[in-house]
């Protein structure tokens, strides 16, 4: 009988932690499946299994789904995997495979996991996710801005210089002090981009980091992402946010890169307005963010597999 072919039976899912014996069957797995979230290369999530909460859920002895955390900034961590055998029902086997991954949590001080969906992904995940007790947080909106117009040059009393390895503690300041849960990025992210961004600028005043942008490039250099705009709230109404946007700007010209890209939450109307008087403007694209808090604290790496 092939595979798959009769009614799913619970009693036959194991689900368990990811060991390193599993690498080859989740690379095979990333490869054919085609209902796969990944917020990175396939090689990478199982380069990660060594170091990121990752869960597997076996049938019949066969990995046939695998999820991983990622980005962890306590409390709070994001899903950036889940794959699963094309053959498999999504809202069987995800709350089943996501009930391990949260059992992986909170011991490493984890009470909240969160996931961004895109129109493309949503249909396959987003029931199974509802199964599995997530919920709705908020939506993300996409902007656009195609021309490399300036309207203020913005605050020119404060230094805006590229990054420094040593501008790390600092920026991890602003960062944890500007972004609320669960958007803030920490050294996992942040201190690799400071080194190897194409543009990571800080806006110094005497000698102090009081705010900072984060700048990624795509498509051949065609296109700029503007990942953070940050000031410290101290500073802020003093145009030095829009200095840094100005400054990000310049760069996109000095590359020829013809079109800026960000993403800002539905209730930051005041990024919103700051981005919109730059020319920037929605494109309709919309992403939902889905979260799920209240982790047990007591659940620990230990827990035995849910069969």
């Amino acid at each position: 009988m092939p595979f798959f072919r009769r009614p799913f039976d619970r009693r036959q899912f194991l689900a368990r932690p990811a060991a390193t014996h599993d690498v080859t069957a989740i690379l095979a797995l990333g490869y054919r499946a085609y209902r796969r979230y990944l917020t990175s290369h396939i090689e990478e999530i199982a380069e990660l299994i060594h170091t990121e909460p990752t869960a597997v859920l076996e049938h019949d002895g066969r990995i046939v789904g695998v999820a991983q955390a990622g980005w962890r900034l306590p409390p709070n961590a994001w899903l950036r995997a889940i794959i699963l055998d094309s053959r498999m029902e999504p809202g069987v086997a995800l709350p089943i495979l996501l009930r391990q991954i949260h059992g992986l949590l909170p011991a490493r001080a984890i009470n909240a996991l969160y996931i961004t969906l895109d129109e493309w992904n949503a249909p396959w995940l987003r029931g199974g996710l509802d199964a599995a007790g997530y919920r709705h947080v908020m939506h993300v909106w996409t902007y656009d801005k195609d021309d490399m117009e300036i309207p203020s040059s913005g605050n020119q009393l404060v230094a805006v210089r590229r990054a420094r390895p040593e501008d790390l503690a600092a920026v991890l300041r602003l960062d944890a002090i500007c972004f609320p849960a669960p958007w803030g990025k920490g050294e996992e992210i942040l201190g690799p981009a400071l080194v190897t961004a194409p543009y990571f600028a800080v806006a110094e005043w005497s000698g102090r980091v009081i705010g900072y942008s984060y700048v990624t490039v795509h498509e051949a250099g065609l296109r700029a992402h503007l990942v953070r705009v940050a000031v410290d709230p101290a500073f802020q109404g003093q145009a030095i946010g829009v200095r840094l946007l100005a400054e990000v700007i310049r760069f996109c010209r000095s590359r020829r890169i013809g079109l800026i890209s960000l993403n800002t939450q539905d209730h930051n109307t005041n990024a919103q307005r700051l981005y919109e008087w730059f020319g920037f403007r929605r494109t309709g694209e919309t992403q939902t963010v889905l979260g799920f808090t209240g982790l047990d604290s007591r659940a620990s790496d230990s827990r035995p597999p849910y069969r």
